[in-house]
């Protein structure tokens, strides 16, 4: 599911998933696995990922042993804005899927 009923130029999706995931760190959700698929972050290295139409980022939350979400955040063809990167968040929620990272 997409929150989003537009694509976004990079600098807004990133301050919405950074926000998110802020909110998630302070309820006590933890990331699934960090060393897989760590938090994204506004980064040199996250930015050139996330420009990468092939890349992209996925991130995995977890609060308890109850629910994950899944986060993702990808380059998106906007015909709209054809010469602007565009991106989209999807965001899952449900019961856990992908088992927690082992230490």
């Amino acid at each position: 599911m997409s929150p989003q009923i537009e694509p976004l130029l990079l600098d807004d999706a990133l301050k919405i998933v950074l926000d998110l995931q802020d909110q998630w760190r302070r309820q006590g959700w933890e990331l699934t696995s960090p060393n897989m698929d760590p938090a994204i972050a506004d980064t040199p290295e996250w930015r050139a990922r996330l420009r990468d139409i092939n890349k992209g980022g996925t991130t995995f939350w977890q609060a308890d042993d109850t629910y994950q979400t899944m986060l993702s955040l990808h380059r998106f063809k906007d015909d709209r804005h054809p010469d602007e990167e565009r991106y989209l968040i999807s965001l899952s929620i449900g019961n856990i899927w992908v088992p927690r990272e082992k230490n």
